[in-house]
Order: C-alpha cells, then structure tokens, then sequence
C-alpha cells in the first residue's frame, strides 16, 4: 500500500464526485466550419488538444464532404460528456478517464467508436531547481488532478521505476492551478499540461523534466488513449456522418498530418486562434502536434481487431478502482464498439 497522501485542495469535482479530473461546467464556445448545403450536421463537443484538432482539419479541409460539423469547445471531459448526456452535442472528443468514470457510475451509457490519438508521449513530470531524479520526490509536495491521466502517468512511472511506495504528498489540483502552484513555489513538482508546460520553464529557468513519457520504454509506457466517443441513440441514428468523418480522420486526416505536417501544423495554429488562444506560434505546436501517435485506417483496424483500447481502458479501470476513484472496472465490451471501425 502507498504512504502517498493526498491533500484536498482541488477547486472542482468531477460530475458530482467521479474520478477524473473535474471543471464546473462551463459554457462552450461553438463555432463551425465550412458549410456545405444539403449535407448533415454532426455536432461535436471538442476538448483543444491537438490530436483532437484533426477532427477540426477534417471539416476544415472538406474531407467529409457529406458532413457539416459544428464544433463546441469544452474545457475537459466532464462537461463534454454532460452536454452530450444533455442532448446538445452528438459526440465528444475526450481523454479516457471522464467516460471511465461515468461508466463505473452508470450515469452516461457511452460508446467509444475511434481512437484519435495515443497521447502517453506527451506526459512530463517536472520539478523545480535541485531535484534531479524521481527519487528526489521522497517526501515532497506533488500538484496532479487526481484520479486523471496525469495521475495515472504518474503512478505508472512511479511504479516502472521502483518508486510506488515512496512517501510524497500529491496535492490534488487542475493542471492549470498546479502549474501556478509550482510557479509561485506552493509545490515541488507537478505533471502539467503539455499545451502550456512551457510557461513553468519560462517562469523557472531553473525547473528540470524528472520524466517524459515519449523516453520510456514502449513496454513501460502507460497508453493513454484519446477517443472518440458518441451514444448508442446517437451511433444508430447517425451512423453513416459517424462512419464519414472517423473515415476521413483516419485516411485523409492522419495522411495530411504524415505527408504535408508543415501545413498542418499552420492549420492547428489556426484553429487555436479560433477558440481564443491568439498567441499560440507553429514552434509551440509543432512537437505537441506531433507528439501523439495516430492510427491511420489499416492500424485503427488492427487497435479495435486486437482489443488494443479495450486493454488500454482496462488498465486504467483497475488503476482508478484501486486508488478508490471508482467502485469498480465498467462493461468495457459495451463501451467500446466497433461498429463504426469495421465499416471502413
């Protein structure tokens, strides 16, 4: 068992108490992007993470050129999820672990169709100057949301490299509020966002990366999926822009990012303009872009083929249901579906 404790002084709760990390509900910032007349609407509530944005391109580029999406940005997963239980959005990109843990409580019946990226290479966990190594954690204050993926990441690396039962104290907090309690000296270390880790090292020339997740050994690397997800009403009532958009990622999206990625990353900063970040420049992007992994058509076959995310999603089931996050693994045969995958 882990001395690891935890202090309470995270701002938000995840949908009324579930594991990942929680945001008040906020409201969503729509906008939408090349209309085309006659086509469907396809209304997606999208977090902005960069592998996320590929749905963006899609709709950008004309790739489903039978589908209009009209995007609504969220700030996580747990408002995402609640808008699209509400009925205002008909699918969501979202991290793993929100859909986990309303799953575990039975108060969304969601379906994860596609898998927009493997996001593990992203994760750092940063220190502040005079630590070296995660041994240099024994005892100190740690700012991660728990229950999330970046506590997940944390304990997969603590647990590779012998460290699970080290004392330290993880202070629960938003990403955002744990890198401005980093910053201001509040805490030692912290598992920030990738979009904006740059700050602390800005702020602290000092602050030194204890571990990046895109060093690890692939067999120790937690997978941490990013997906794409819908109801059951919703996959049968849409199914076909559903199959036309997942398509177009996975084929034109992800062939665009392979073969022109300068455009594409020209693209991304333009997408993030849109939703508000106006300051964002292509060398920001450029390696948060490119550091997910994206299946193409012929392997996001093989991932659902061979039960590759429905592993993934166990893993962190039993992760999150072992630290009291949830009460138990969901029915993971009925969350994830490959309905949509094996029509393309």
């Amino acid at each position: 068992m882990s001395t690891e404790k935890y202090s309470g002084l995270t701002r938000r709760r995840l949908l009324k108490g579930a594991a990942a990390s929680g945001v008040a509900l906020a409201a969503p910032n729509f906008f939408i992007g090349k209309a085309h007349a006659a086509n469907e609407k396809l209304r997606v509530g999208i977090i902005p993470a960069y592998s996320f944005g590929i749905y963006w391109l899609v709709q950008d580029q004309g790739f489903a050129p039978g589908v209009d999406m009209e995007f609504s940005v969220f700030p996580s997963g747990p408002p995402a999820i609640e808008a699209m239980v509400g009925g205002s959005v008909d699918a969501i990109t979202v991290g793993a672990v929100p859909p986990l843990a309303a799953m575990a409580r039975k108060v969304a019946d969601l379906r994860a169709i596609s898998v927009c990226g493997d996001a593990s290479g992203l994760y750092t966990i940063v220190g502040r100057e005079g630590l070296s190594s995660l041994t240099d954690l024994e005892g100190k204050r740690l700012a991660v949301t728990s229950g999330s993926n970046f506590d997940f990441f944390l304990d997969t690396v603590l647990k590779a490299e012998g460290l699970a039962d080290m004392p330290l104290t993880r202070i629960n907090m938003e990403p955002i509020d744990a890198q401005a309690a980093m910053i201001a000296g509040a805490v030692d270390a912290t598992v920030p966002l990738a979009t904006s880790r740059k700050l602390i090292f800005d702020k602290m020339p000092g602050a030194v990366m204890l571990a990046e997740g895109a060093k690890m050994p692939i067999e120790t690397r937690p997978s941490i999926m990013d997906i794409f997800m819908t109801t059951q009403q919703t996959l049968d009532a849409k199914q076909e822009a559903l199959r036309q958009v997942v398509e177009a990622f996975h084929s034109k999206g992800v062939g665009m990012l392979r073969e022109d990625n300068a455009e594409v990353v020209a693209r991304m900063v333009a997408w993030q303009q849109k939703i508000g970040r106006a300051g964002v420049t292509a060398e920001e992007v450029e390696p948060l872009l490119n550091g997910y992994f994206y299946f193409d058509v012929p392997e996001i076959k093989e991932v659902f083929a061979k039960d590759q995310l429905k592993q993934s999603l166990l893993i962190q089931s039993e992760f999150l249901a072992g630290n009291g996050k949830i009460s138990g693994v969901p029915d993971l045969d009925t969350m994830v579906s490959s309905q949509i995958i094996e029509q393309l």
